[in-house]
């Protein structure tokens, strides 16, 4: 995971791996994989940010206009960047990297593993700890201009030795720059990058205007020319005014706002690496025993709530963890363990647990207890839970359970999430073991009450396992006791949602519905409409 600051709609974008899935709303006619293209042209695109949207502190997908990682990760799998090859010893603690040696520097100067390694020795750093994936490497090695060598204090399987999210910068421009102001350095502003775009010029807070980079090593770009605009105005309002071409992290309303107009198309993105879930506390007295959990589950149809978010009804759902490199190919394959939805078995496993309704009030109760809990819902943001709460409260209702919904604002909900101060709630379960080890989901302490040694050990276990198959089978394993033990329940995957004006083509499902993202195979082919 990545610790970075984040623009206010763009929650869960950390993605140390984005394999791009699906697309929703209108066909997907843009994506006719043309090579006909047109003359160059001109991509306005709304982003939520500041000055600094090309630089760490706003850690998101522009900065890869501007700057290259070593592999990509979004698309179909890791795909070379900076990177042509590269390979681990044995026992998959030293990775070493093969790059390229035709970049360039915007101002002219060669790109060589000088530049990556002082930028990971910049991440690592007491100032900055930019990346988790850097405070895991032990030692850095350049044994020649274009060679790097990472070894890891812990062995790391092909994604997490990759690491495709962070990009690197000039040693030559910023080595003299105090690393104590790192996040508001003014090279952030202005910066000279090794992307295939450059940056032109810049209005405060309003916008930023790269150009195609002639020297780009990739090849020329159909976009010749990207303007930013810095605003946090309406998304729907500008794309349909006609102010910018291409809009960002929408919200289900504004999905559906903007899908049902003919002039626009909308791209849904999803990664099964960061699944949502419920997270029940377990020291509700309602919600201590397993079986209740489970029978919550069968309670919740999570295909209709994905519907009410205006997911596309082929996306895989949720059902568990994977590892990271392989978990959206194994759920486009059918792969789920997530629970039925089965009204009828959720109503007998509550009364085989006690909980009858003998007054019928609608509500179950026993020994005194009701079956009623408290629902933390996020409300604001792209990923607000509040309209997901009203159906679960629906559907709970339906079996005998109150579910009452406590709004929440962003703020204050991350607060309370952090604290575990709450009953039930909607949120990620990122899974990477080491990570769900430290940050309160497993092991003492834990936010929700959860512990069992077993799912402690698996998980351990999982961190020092670098090979695929064996690493897939430890997760296997902690699926099969979870499903037991239902600590969460899980819902649908991480997503991110796009629209762009029908002019913009070759963003398609499943793999380019980021316009960023895609920036390399997209193209402007006016057909005359509005605006």
């Amino acid at each position: 995971m990545i610790a970075r600051a984040r623009s206010p709609r763009n929650h869960l974008a950390g993605l140390a791996v984005c394999l791009v899935l699906a697309a929703c709303g209108a066909s997907d006619r843009d994506g006719s994989g043309r090579t006909d293209r047109p003359a160059a042209s001109t991509l306005r695109i709304l982003f939520e940010s500041d000055d600094y949207v090309l630089g760490p502190a706003r850690d998101d997908w522009p900065k890869f206009l501007m700057f290259e990682p070593l592999v990509r990760h979004w698309g179909t799998g890791a795909q070379p960047a900076l990177a042509t090859s590269w390979e681990h010893s044995d026992d998959f603690r030293t990775w070493t990297f093969h790059l390229r040696d035709d970049v360039r520097w915007h101002d002219g100067a060669p790109v060589t593993a000088h530049d990556v390694a002082y930028s990971l020795e910049l991440f690592r750093s007491p100032d900055i700890t930019l990346h988790s994936f850097a405070l895991g490497i032990a030692s850095i090695s350049v044994p020649d201009e274009h060679t790097l060598a990472l070894t890891f204090k812990t062995p790391r399987g092909p994604t997490e030795a990759v690491a495709g999210w962070p990009v690197y910068y000039p040693k030559h421009l910023i080595e003299d720059l105090d690393p104590g102001d790192f996040f508001q350095w003014e090279f952030w502003k202005r910066p000279v990058g090794n992307g295939p775009y450059r940056y032109v010029r810049s209005v405060p807070n309003t916008m930023v205007e790269l150009a195609a980079n002639p020297d780009y090593y990739a090849g020329p770009l159909a976009i010749d020319r990207l303007v930013l605009r810095l605003s946090t105005a309406n998304p729907v309002l500008e794309l349909t005014s006609g102010n910018v071409d291409a809009v960002y992290y929408l919200t289900a309303p504004e999905l559906a706002a903007i899908g049902s107009d003919d002039r626009f198309r909308t791209y849904v993105m999803w990664v099964h690496s960061e699944p949502q879930a419920i997270h029940w506390n377990l020291r509700h007295p309602f919600l201590a025993d397993a079986a209740v959990r489970r029978a919550l589950a069968h309670a919740i149809d999570r295909r209709e709530l994905a519907r009410l978010l205006f997911l596309p009804d082929e996306m895989p759902l949720t059902g568990g963890f994977l590892p990271d490199d392989r978990a959206d190919e194994l759920y486009a394959e059918g792969w789920d363990q997530g629970p039925a939805f089965d009204p009828e078995l959720a109503v007998t496993l509550l009364e085989e647990a006690g909980w009858g309704d003998p007054d019928g009030d609608g509500v179950r109760e026993r020994g005194g207890i009701e079956a009623r809990f408290t629902l933390l819902a996020r409300q604001g943001g792209i990923l607000s839970t509040l309209e997901a709460a009203v159906l679960l409260q629906d559907q709970l209702a339906a079996v005998g359970v109150a579910a009452d919904i406590r709004p929440t604002e962003t703020s204050l909900y991350r607060d309370l999430f952090r604290a575990g101060d709450f009953d039930a709630t909607v949120n990620d379960v990122r899974n990477v073991p080491a990570e769900l080890l430290r940050d309160g989901f497993f092991g003492e302490g834990t936010r929700i009450g959860y512990q069992n040694p077993e799912v402690e050990r698996l998980l351990e276990a999982i961190t020092q396992e670098a090979d695929p198959t064996a690493r897939e089978a430890l997760f296997v394993e902690v699926n099969e006791v979870l499903s037991q033990d239902m600590p969460f329940t899980w819902l649908f995957p991480y997503f991110e949602a796009f629209a762009a004006h029908r002019k913009v083509r070759g963003l398609r499902s499943p793999d380019r519905s980021n316009p960023i993202g895609a920036i390399r195979e997209i193209w402007i082919e006016d057909d005359g409409g509005d605006p």
